[in-house]
């Protein structure tokens, strides 16, 4: 073979080898995962202010049942709402002194009371907490005893002569406890995992129960009780109250407006990383910033589980429910993690009641540091590295998006690395550069240069 020849092979070799190195390369730059061409950015873990770590759950304590319940009166005090049995001889009912006076009703109280049968005739507790009584003006018992309702009672017909101080004194006891109505949703969803950990939501197990408590057992606890127990583990550990009872219907709709307007701090959105913006917001503010919902008076969230040693701070007027009152048991659906780049796209639950950090996550999503990549994109190949850079995306309270760089290899060997995964997270598993291009090294051999030896040969 000439040397002619010879020349024009190599040539030929030549512009064959550019000519897949060009489409190799255009096809590392469209595959949109390449770490060269599409860099992202991110802070460093080392970087992060303490507030973007997230927050640990493994640590919290269940809040004790007993501080969920109200305590139970020594007394029982009479409210509006009460039932009364009252019985005067001769008075009621009314009966001729010279005939011998009927016997008394006596009142058996059903399965779901536990009050004790009563003597007497109905005599209901009034607005204003008053009661009617025959041949007396009304009488305010409101925040009395029964023993003090009796001796007010006797103590107005001897004043009026109605009854002689031997008779008999009147004879009155609790007929029916005033009760209170209160509506309770269960959110709970049955939630099954796909094979990109993607939930699938049924609103069949979603429940509405409607209470009919008496006043000493309106509270939190006996509302979970009766509607299934304690939140399980497809629904918040936290318990929201709406005191309906206190919104009045001159204000309704003006309350209700103010719940659905934003907080006026949130609305401004901060963008890039710096901590303060054109906007004047600052990055603390940015993290004390509401969740969008204006809560007051009338809006009361109830933790079920706190760091040990802290005592929930929880009065009895927050656990109390009054007639009317919602009591909301919210589905932990929204407390996903979000998967993307090579991880491939996906949604998964994040646990309730114990952390999860990066290389947990990674491993729910079936991405081990070991293994080639699952989704999309370029395979690490034969002898090739496997990626080891990870973007998390996280959302911050005003609605800012925050990157967060996670080098894989650093968490495996630094606890402090292996940050928390905190729910609305997204995220971004990546080649580094050298990575990337290792592999691409050694694609290209591999589908080239042992093709050419071959053909050398």
């Amino acid at each position: 073979m000439d040397a002619g020849t010879v020349m024009s092979k190599t040539k030929k070799q030549l512009a064959r080898y550019f000519s897949s190195t060009i489409v190799m390369a255009l096809a590392l730059v469209s595959s949109g995962c390449t770490s060269v061409m599409t860099p992202m950015t991110g802070t460093p873990v080392t970087q992060l202010p303490k507030e973007l770590l997230g927050a640990s759950r493994s640590d919290l304590v269940p809040v004790p049942v007993v501080l969920l319940a109200r305590k139970r009166p020594e007394e029982y005090v009479i409210q509006q709402g009460d039932i009364l049995a009252v019985y005067i001889r001769g008075i009621l009912p009314y009966s001729d002194p010279a005939a011998v006076p009927p016997a008394p009703p006596v009142n058996f109280n059903t399965s779901t009371s536990e009050l004790p049968p009563s003597i007497g005739f109905p005599i209901p507790v009034q607005d204003l907490g008053v009661i009617n009584l025959p041949l007396l003006p009304p009488i305010e018992v409101a925040g009395l005893t029964l023993e003090q309702i009796r001796e007010k009672v006797l103590a107005a017909y001897l004043e009026r002569e109605i009854i002689r101080p031997t008779d008999e004194v009147p004879i009155i006891s609790i007929m029916k406890e005033r009760r209170n109505d209160i509506l309770v949703l269960r959110s709970e969803t049955n939630m099954s995992s796909t094979s990109t950990g993607v939930s699938a939501r049924s609103d069949q197990s979603s429940a509405a129960y409607t209470l009919d408590l008496p006043f000493y057992k309106s509270d939190v606890l006996n509302a979970l009780t009766e509607s299934g127990g304690l939140p399980g583990i497809n629904e918040k550990n936290e318990v929201v109250v709406y005191r309906t009872s206190r919104i009045s219907a001159e204000n309704r709709q003006a309350i209700i407006a103010k719940l659905m307007s934003p907080a006026s701090s949130c609305s401004p959105v901060m963008t890039g990383y710096d901590v303060a913006t054109s906007t004047g917001i600052t990055f603390d503010d940015c993290m004390a910033c509401s969740d969008g919902m204006v809560e007051d008076s009338i809006v009361t969230r109830i933790p079920l589980r706190m760091p040990p040693g802290q005592i929930p701070e929880l009065s009895s007027a927050d656990i109390e429910l009054e007639d009317g009152d919602i009591v909301m048991v919210e589905s932990r659906e929204t407390e996903m993690f979000y998967t993307g780049g090579l991880l491939g796209g996906g949604q998964y639950l994040i646990p309730r009641d114990y952390d999860l950090d990066v290389l947990g996550a990674l491993a729910i999503a079936g991405q081990g540091l070991a293994s080639q990549s699952a989704g999309g994109g370029m395979r690490s190949g034969l002898g090739g590295p496997s990626p080891s850079l990870l973007f998390i995306i996280r959302k911050m309270p005003c609605g800012r998006t925050f990157n967060i760089m996670v080098d894989l290899q650093q968490a495996m060997n630094d606890s402090t690395q292996n940050i928390l995964v905190q729910p609305g997270d997204t995220l971004i598993l990546r080649y580094k550069a050298h990575e990337e291009l290792t592999n691409f090294s050694i694609g290209t051999f591999f589908t080239y240069g042992i093709r050419q030896l071959f053909q050398n040969n």
